[in-house]
């Protein structure tokens, strides 16, 4: 019934492909703590001359930027003591949201890394009624369609009565996403997580993994902040304290109506995080109603002890995106050498500028880096969801693990599955020790559909790899995967990201599932990740959706790290009723970079029917010589009578 026409090489000879790969050596102080050996209960670090860089805003008495000033204008203390400031750079934006300027910068003996711009929108649900949240929305969307620069990146939070303090997408340059998360932000129940316990052990002859010993931790809800409810001030003063956790320049944009107290204000000022504060009343100052005066006062007050400004027309978006824009986007950065210790003390900072009548706004200091353990709650909550969310998660410490989402044959409820490849690793994966592993899922809405958290002890496998998987029923759509790895006593961790996408139900033809590529000779371990439900049939497992699969054979998940000659495929084809048609089978090589695609050869090693009008396929395939790079290996199928054509494709990256 399946034939593979004999392998030739195509007129359209390949190019090599090549990958570029730089390294960067990062001057400013991560966001958090990383790499720690394990086997030391107290990590030892050795003193390290690192430059700190310091971002810092000047305004002159009527509130606006002040940009002609120098290097020597500056003097800049740390703990009291004078620093020798060795890097400056000026950042400026003409009026009205006009293409920056080319930056002006005075380079030491080191290059100086770009502070990029991070927006955070507050959406005040509970502090605003319907008309003024739907017109805080526009505003948000036009300073966003507007205003936004190449680096920039926004997330959206909103507050709301029942949920409290949410975080609907994290730091993100996709406008998309910024788009869907403004939209979306409302009055929503928190979206519970699944409990996973490590199942079955699969293959490789190896002792069962997980048994007797697994435990299970159910995860928070999506939101950072854990969806905290209560009082409005304690949640808004954490996020304040919270600020000074993450790098670069910080801007809120608060959507409300309510005051806020103003202890607060200094505390995102000592962050250095203006807070531009919008009224969502929907009414323009006149000066002559007191209620309104007295209305707006707290609100004036509040963004005044931020640095920030206020705005109480909510309707004038214009005015609003250009104030925003040409405030944020005028500011300099300092930079000096510190001698950088790992005792977490705090350091308090301090600069002043040799011209009368400006004022300076800075963050009020930092904290030395510390050991993961010795970080507080907030700071590992914010850790977790760097990693979870973030599009450049500052908190990864180790490579991205490769992860493959995969379209089924639908089975016991289930009909996709995550996958990820994780090696046990103090330098390229996860150290040997007690480690947690999350799944998420998300719809093209930023929506949750699944998440999971599994803890399991690592200890006895150093130098062994896992491939960590869960199945999930998933409607027509495309969704993005993300696993993350995080070893619970140093905080290393690794996290992985994917696009799986759904078809719809095909009404007649062949129907082609996501091929599972194998690389022969390797013996590989599986943990299997299943809800903890009692009583509940269990899902399915690889070898389910895949019945076929060679013995000491491990999965292809993205990246070809060895020089691999020959690959397997194991296919699952579906027929429709009473259809036994001959199909020819060729698999072809693609470079997207160079834009060649080789005819391979490839030989049909076995064959299995399961069930009516269902085989699965497991091809072998003969790779050529390939240069580091991205390809997509495309299998063809066409009917020879009716000479009707399918083509899957899937995609690998050879280091």
């Amino acid at each position: 019934m399946f034939k593979l026409n004999e392998g030739r090489r195509s007129t359209n000879k390949m190019r090599p492909a090549f990958r570029a790969l730089s390294q960067f050596l990062i001057l400013a102080l991560p966001c958090f703590p990383a790499q720690q050996n394990p086997a030391q209960k107290i990590p030892r670090h050795d003193a390290a001359a690192v430059v700190k860089l310091v971002p810092v805003r000047v305004l002159d008495q009527n509130g606006r930027p002040v940009m002609d000033l120098k290097k020597e204008n500056f003097v800049l203390y740390d703990n009291k003591e004078l620093k020798t400031i060795t890097e400056f750079e000026i950042h400026r934006l003409e009026e009205s949201g006009r293409m920056p300027k080319k930056t002006e910068t005075t380079l030491g003996p080191t290059p100086i890394r770009e502070m990029n711009r991070k927006y955070f929108i507050f959406l005040d649900v509970q502090g605003s009624d319907f008309t003024g949240i739907a017109n805080a929305k526009k505003a948000a969307l036009h300073f966003v369609e507007t205003k936004l620069q190449p680096g920039d990146e926004v997330a959206v939070l909103y507050y709301a009565p029942m949920t409290g303090l949410n975080m609907e997408e994290y730091l993100t340059s996709d406008k998309q996403k910024i788009r869907k998360a403004i939209e979306r932000a409302k009055e929503a129940p928190p979206l519970p997580g699944d409990t996973l316990v490590v199942g079955d052990s699969e293959g490789g002859g190896e002792k069962p993994f997980g048994y007797g010993g697994s435990m299970t931790v159910q995860i928070p809800g999506e939101a950072v902040f854990g969806r905290s409810r209560g009082d409005f001030n304690l949640n808004f003063s954490e996020l304040a304290k919270a600020m000074q956790y993450i790098p670069g320049t910080k801007n809120l944009v608060f959507f409300t109506e309510r005051g806020a107290d103003k202890r607060i204000a200094r505390e995102f000022a000592a962050s250095n995080t203006p807070v531009f504060v919008v009224n969502t009343h929907n009414w323009t100052y006149t000066g002559n109603m007191p209620a309104q005066k007295a209305a707006e006062q707290p609100l004036k007050e509040f963004a005044a002890a931020s640095g920030g400004q206020y705005f109480a027309d909510i309707k004038d978006v214009q005015t609003i995106a250009d104030n925003i824009q040409t405030l944020s986007g005028n500011y300099y950065v300092l930079g000096y050498y510190i001698n950088e210790q790992w005792d977490g003390r705090y350091h308090e900072i301090k600069v002043e500028v040799k011209r009368p009548e400006c004022r300076v706004f800075v963050q009020g200091g930092y904290n030395n880096p510390k050991p993961y353990a010795e970080l507080s709650d907030l700071e590992k909550q914010l850790h977790f969801f760097d990693l979870m969310y973030g599009d450049r998660p500052a908190s990864r410490s180790a490579p991205d693990i490769p992860v493959e989402g995969l379209f089924c044959l639908d089975g016991k409820g289930a009909n996709s599955v995550i996958l990820a490849k994780m090696p046990v690793d103090e330098k390229r994966g996860i150290p040997p020790g007690k480690a947690e592993l999350f799944m998420f899922i998300f719809d093209q809405d930023r929506k949750v559909v699944r998440s999971g958290r599994a803890v399991i002890d690592l200890t006895p496998h150093d130098q062994k790899v896992f491939y960590p998987y869960s199945a999930a029923s998933l409607n027509p759509g495309e969704y993005e995967l993300r696993f993350v790895a995080r070893d619970m006593t140093t905080g290393q961790a690794a996290a992985g990201t994917s696009i799986l996408n759904i078809p719809k139900p095909e009404l007649s033809g062949m129907k082609f599932y996501s091929p599972l590529l194998l690389i022969p000779g390797h013996d590989p371990q599986f943990l299997r990740l299943i809800p903890a439900k009692g009583g509940a049939e269990p899902p399915p497992s690889l070898r389910d959706f895949y019945p076929l699969f060679p013995m000491r054979c491990s999965p292809l998940v993205k990246v070809l790290e060895s020089e691999t000659k020959k690959i397997l495929a194991v296919l699952p084809v579906e027929f429709q009723a009473d259809q036994t048609p001959d199909v020819d089978l060729d698999v072809f090589l693609a470079s997207p970079s160079s834009g060649g695609r080789d005819l391979l050869v490839a030989n049909l090693l076995d064959s299995k029917a399961i069930g009516n009008n269902k085989v699965v396929l497991v091809l072998e395939i003969n790779l050529p010589d390939l240069r580091p790079g991205d390809y997509d290996l495309e299998i063809t199928a066409t009917e020879s009578e009716q000479r009707v054509q399918k083509v899957l494709k899937t995609s690998f990256v050879k280091r």
